[in-house]
């Protein structure tokens, strides 16, 4: 008893348990859960920014597509649709959409025969009664928990790179970056493949240092996620054969645990384990493209070889199947590709898909800087880089490039940082980074060989590894003199000022070195700027400047005047079958999508130059004499008659002429408004008009 006693006074005597340790015992628990908060609440604003912003925009280019792919796979059989991409952020989009008892355009049609995806999703969308706007902002707020997953994943890694300070200069730089808060909230692929691809280089950095159940399964599972997100998905072989390279001569023995833990140094017994890794991961992708397509070779059901077929984005000549046709000049994947066909290696729609992709990145009409390719230029993506990335964030590299170079890191002791490059050399630094280098260095190497040149979004899964390495900037919070660990502070609150300014315009952002915003129109268009996203916005323009006077719409997009309730003549307006209408341009307000301005997918040169005056100067007498022609259906086909059966082609073709030389006239002068930045507001009289169709204009 007095034993008792006296080991309760003792415990009491020590604080052991006494009253005096409950506040400091709960102020440590506290301060462990700032950080989760912290992380919490700037995902939350990142989530919020990214969802509401997109509220204000209508469907983007792609979005019709996406969504009406995702919307099928649950829904229908046949997966016709889905080439072109992998199925599954199009399936996790339209996952809220499945119990919206929406209705899903005929299949018997053309549009269905011939696997248009823009044609059925616009249908989808705008013509059997379904609501647009409700559909995307379940579908959009999917993809906007994607992006809050991989932000997670970016703080996560470069805490236990750089800190906890690291972390959280990582998570800033992506909570409110223009770049990732443009996609994401768009249903594409982006933002999927982006996650995945920071996680698979994470998996297989884990793998080949420690092979485990936990480990395996891991990177089965990113890389699965990978090729079932983008095409693009190839490049992580060349990625995981550079990171086995630089594991192998690094020569640190490798952990291998089924039960009982092995290590081995052997280079010959690592190569084994390796290979048996790779083995399972390749199975488990395989098995699971066949899964998603439902185990079945054929992409169609019930296929008529008369009327169905899959789709091409050009006209298909008679004497060609479409594997032919996607296969053109690009013999040695189309031969590996007829090959995997005959061993039907893989399903249909996904050997399609991966043929589309090849044949579609030879080239595409791009735009930069006023000039015009259909290859693209090397430097491309490093202009948008410069263009598109603020400024702050451009500080924030230089800062954390600096830190990393020198080998400053977070505190020694830190509880968040289980891998402080503090104190280590160079060699060191770089092999613990190694799979973010590789991401970032790969990705850009065949970024500037590609001929796809059409958005800054492709360059979107660097951004996620960018950012992360940018974590080494924390190390500069504690620098002395104090002013210099205000710098990184100061940058990252710049960026929230720069973020929360251009909101909701994200797609639209540009640094001052592009001329800002205003001026991103001179630079880039396409996805990098306008991808049809402002009709809503064109609307309340309208209804709020437009009064009495004429409107002329030129848009780049998928969107529906009609649903907005936008009324406006089209710009150009092509040849109606009766040959009614008025055809002219008069005074009035000017609205051209960027795109458009810039005549991307219209004339073949940006550029007004003497061989396109020539032809619109010999066009110009008998379109003049058409529009002096009474508006009526008896004297109009009296006079296409006499015209001849040409004549429909010459008029559309002046059509696109006047427009384009038009624009010519337009890009000498500043945009008197805008909405969005995406689409450029000009107000013409009808003096304006005569200078611009009939006067001298520079040639190029």
């Amino acid at each position: 008893m007095a034993a008792r006693k006296q080991h309760r006074g003792s415990k009491a005597a020590s604080g052991g348990a006494g009253p005096e340790s409950r506040p400091a015992h709960s102020a440590r628990g506290v301060r462990r859960l700032l950080p989760t908060f912290g992380v919490g609440g700037l995902l939350m604003v990142h989530f919020v920014l990214a969802s509401t912003s997109i509220r204000q925009k209508c469907a983007t280019y792609d979005e019709v597509a996406h969504l009406t792919r995702g919307y099928s796979w649950w829904r229908l059989d046949d997966k016709r649709l889905i080439p072109n991409h992998p199925p599954l952020a199009q399936a996790w989009a339209a996952l809220p959409l499945l119990n919206d008892g929406l209705e899903f355009p005929s299949l018997e049609q053309k549009v269905w025969h011939h696997s248009d995806v823009f044609g059925v999703g616009k249908q989808f969308f705008y013509r059997v009664g379904n609501d647009p706007d409700a559909m995307l902002r379940q579908a959009r707020m999917m993809i906007a928990l994607l992006s809050v997953a991989l932000g997670g994943l970016v703080f996560w890694w470069s805490r236990r790179l750089f800190g906890t300070a690291g972390g959280f200069v990582s998570l800033v730089l992506y909570a409110f970056s223009p770049t990732i808060l443009a996609s994401a909230g768009l249903v594409t692929t982006d933002m999927a493949v982006s996650l995945f691809f920071l996680s698979s280089v994470g998996a297989v950095w884990w793998v080949l240092h420690r092979v485990s159940p936990a480990s395996v399964v891991a990177c089965a599972a990113a890389m699965t996620g990978l090729f079932l997100s983008k095409m693009s998905a190839a490049l992580i072989v060349p990625m995981g054969l550079v990171l086995l390279v630089i594991r192998l001569l690094s020569g640190t023995p490798l952990s291998i645990k089924f039960g009982r833990e092995r290590r081995i140094t052997a280079r010959w017994k690592m190569s084994l384990a390796f290979l048996a890794v790779i083995v399972f991961s390749i199975v488990a992708v395989w098995a699971a493209i066949w899964a998603t397509f439902d185990f079945r070779y054929e992409a169609m059901v019930d296929a008529d070889p008369e009327r169905d077929r899959l789709f091409t984005p050009g006209v298909l000549p008679e004497e060609q199947t479409v594997w032919e046709y996607m296969g053109r000049s690009i013999d040695t994947t189309a031969d590996a590709i007829d090959w995997a066909r005959e061993r039907r290696l893989l399903p249909e729609a996904y050997l399609y898909g991966f043929l589309f992709t090849i044949q579609s990145a030879r080239g595409r009409d791009a735009f930069l800087n006023g000039d015009r390719s259909l290859y693209g230029w090397w430097y491309f993506f490093p202009c948008c880089f410069l263009y598109k990335v603020p400024l702050p964030i451009m500080g924030v590299i230089v800062a954390a490039a600096l830190a990393f170079a020198i080998g400053r890191g977070p505190p020694q002791g830190d509880p968040e940082s289980t891998a402080g490059l503090r104190g280590s050399g160079v060699l060191e630094r770089l092999y613990r980074t190694a799979p973010l280098g590789v991401l970032f260095a790969v990705y850009w190497f065949f970024a500037m060989r590609s001929n796809l040149n059409i958005g800054h979004r492709h360059l979107l899964p660097t951004f996620a590894p960018l950012l992360v390495l940018c974590g080494a900037a924390g190390a500069w919070f504690r620098a002395t003199p104090k002013w210099l660990g205000a710098v990184v502070p100061l940058l990252l609150g710049l960026l929230v000022v720069a973020s929360l300014t251009i909101w909701p315009h994200y797609l639209a952002y540009f640094n001052t070195i592009a001329g800002g915003p205003s001026q991103g129109y001179r630079h880039l268009v396409q996805s990098s700027l306008d991808w049809g996203q402002d009709l809503p916005g064109l609307k309340r323009w309208l209804d709020q400047h437009r009064g009495s006077e004429r409107v002329y719409v030129a848009y780049h997009g998928t969107g529906d005047w009609k649903h907005y309730g936008i009324k406006a003549y089209p710009v150009p307006r092509y040849l109606r079958k009766s040959g009614t209408g008025d055809y002219r341009l008069g005074a009035g307000i000017y609205c051209i999508s960027a795109t458009r301005l810039q005549q991307i997918y219209m004339l073949k040169t940006s550029q007004w130059t003497r061989e396109l005056e020539d032809q619109y100067r010999r066009l110009l007498p008998e379109m003049l004499e058409f529009e002096q022609t009474p508006d009526d259906q008896q004297a109009r086909a009296a006079l296409l008659r006499s015209k001849g059966k040409g004549f429909r082609a010459r008029f559309n073709s002046f059509q696109k002429l006047r427009f384009g030389r038009l624009c010519a006239y337009l890009r000498q002068r500043a945009p008197d408004d805008h909405v969005g930045h995406s689409i450029l507001i000009y107000r013409l009289t009808n003096e304006d008009l005569h200078t611009a169709l009939h006067e001298s204009i520079p040639l190029s």
